[in-house]
């Protein structure tokens, strides 16, 4: 059965929200853990890889009901649409606001996200 368009952002949109939380919690229990707070850190990488596992669950539901390519093709353009548009953006922001440095590095991963898109997009050519 095809997802309705609702059912499939809200899908994406848990999906990317899930990674996000792993992401950040295991960023932040590498810290607690540099800080010598073995316990919290430990704690932290227990939710995240609860996080980890709503991602994967959600990632295969997406698949059960699209074909990988598709998948893959969506990953893609989302790439290079959003992600370099939003890195330029705050790139040009923190310029303004007299960050150059972080200007800098902004610009930088945006040059690196452009070439992710790119071999995603290959990927899914070759899927």
């Amino acid at each position: 059965m095809v997802l309705g368009k609702e059912t499939e952002m809200g899908l994406k949109e848990l999906f990317r929200a899930n990674a996000e939380d792993f992401m950040s919690l295991m960023l932040i229990a590498e810290k607690l853990e540099q800080l010598g707070k073995k316990e919290e850190a430990k704690a932290l990488r227990e939710k995240a890889l609860v996080e980890l596992g709503h991602a994967k669950a959600i990632f295969e539901t997406l698949l059960r009901h699209q074909q990988l390519n598709n998948v893959v093709g969506s990953m893609a353009k989302e790439e290079q649409d959003q992600h370099v548009s939003e890195y330029n953006k705050v790139a040009m922001t923190a310029k303004q606001e007299g960050h150059e440095d972080i200007e800098k590095m902004l610009c930088s991963f945006a040059e690196q996200e452009a070439k992710i898109s790119e071999t995603i997009k290959a990927v899914a050519k070759a899927l």
